[in-house]
């Protein structure tokens, strides 16, 4: 379980940069005693957690867990309304739940997401109530499903503000579930909205090279064993741990990940292989791969490029990943853009595997 998450979480924090938001670094925050903040940079709210659990923003998602060993984890997303939401809610289709807007929002959006990812037919009855976050009408829904072999028990809260859903999510092991709630709420009654959230200083800085191939930055620093180049026009994003690079203009991003084997040594294919089992189980349907796997080279090293497709809630994102080895790591480029913007960007794509350099 705990290899899937990471795996997912790696490879999905792409998504999040196509719907970062830009704004200026945030004052001194005022904490509530006890508590520590948990809010990813560019998120309009704050979210906080006991101190005892640990944070987890790495990957651009507000969220936190409290035992690593045994799945325990808190998160908020934040869902805009798009264009076919909102036909689909001038069409009435919200009119026919309980709960009118967040309980249609819930069953075709988070409800979708957990049935792709638990075992067929194992998702319980769920339950669904009036909730309030910060003073907001919410709605509160529990379930439970099957996810690689492990009960997990679901409490997500849904409001919606200013054009947009807002979910609070809390997952847990069966066992640990009702021992973790009174923290869990705890986190709801000083959840607040505010102004979008950015740290007084980044999660990385950028080591200064005059090396770069003309037109290009450098995207990475000293601390990892490559240097990422990308073109000028794109902005470097430097409050997530990924070095990871964007388009202001439509999200498309690129971004570059190592991977430490558990094993003594791992192939490409193999790697790929448990990537895909990992979207598999994460995203089901939602996951297709397209063609076949091409050969390339990255930093010298030969590597291999896969091209996917991936549905995360209801919007389609494609992959370009490629994948070598080196020394006893592996290290995936992964570009990933809405289907319509895909081809509009791939020569900006060959230039950053071009530069691309393993130190």
């Amino acid at each position: 379980m705990k290899q899937l998450l990471r795996l997912t979480a790696l490879l999905l924090c792409a998504v999040v940069l196509l719907s970062a938001v830009s704004c200026v670094r945030d004052r001194d925050e005022s904490i509530p005693e006890g508590m520590k903040l948990a809010t990813a940079a560019g998120s309009d709210y704050r979210l906080y957690i006991p101190t005892a659990w640990n944070t987890n923003t790495s990957y651009g998602v507000s969220g936190g867990y409290y035992n690593l060993d045994v799945l325990s984890t808190v998160s908020v997303a934040k869902y805009e309304i798009t264009e076919e939401m909102q036909e689909k809610i001038d069409r009435g289709e919200p009119d026919n739940f309980e709960g009118g807007r967040l309980d249609w929002f819930w069953v075709n959006y988070c409800l979708t997401a957990i049935e792709e990812m638990s075992l067929s037919g194992s998702v319980a009855e769920f339950t669904t109530a009036p909730d309030l976050i910060h003073q907001l009408n919410a709605r509160r829904f529990t379930t439970s499903s099957i996810v690689s072999g492990t009960t997990l028990c679901f409490m997500q809260i849904v409001t919606e503000r200013e054009g947009a859903f807002y979910v609070f999510s809390y997952t847990a092991d069966k066992e640990i579930y009702e021992a973790l709630l009174a923290e869990v709420e705890k986190m709801l009654d000083n959840f607040v909205f505010a102004e979008p959230y950015y740290p007084d200083s980044y999660i990385k800085d950028l080591s200064k090279d005059t090396s770069a191939p003309e037109g290009m930055k450098l995207a990475s620093n000293d601390d990892v064993a490559y240097r990422f180049y990308v073109p000028t026009e794109w902005t470097v994003n430097r409050d997530e741990s990924v070095f990871a690079a964007y388009l202001e203009s439509d999200r498309s991003s690129v971004s570059v990940v190592p991977y430490s084997p558990e094993a003594n040594s791992m192939s490409v294919a193999e790697y790929f292989t448990m990537t895909e089992e990992a979207l598999k189980k994460l995203a089901g349907d939602g996951y297709e791969a397209l063609g076949e796997p091409e050969k390339t080279e990255l930093g010298g090293r030969q590597a291999t490029v896969y091209y996917y497709t991936l549905t995360v809630g209801q919007t389609q994102y494609k992959y370009m990943q490629v994948i070598a080895a080196y020394k006893s790591m592996l290290y995936s480029m992964t570009y990933t853009a809405l289907p319509e913007n895909f081809d509009a960007h791939l020569s900006d794509v060959e230039e950053m595997i071009d530069a691309f350099e393993f130190r």
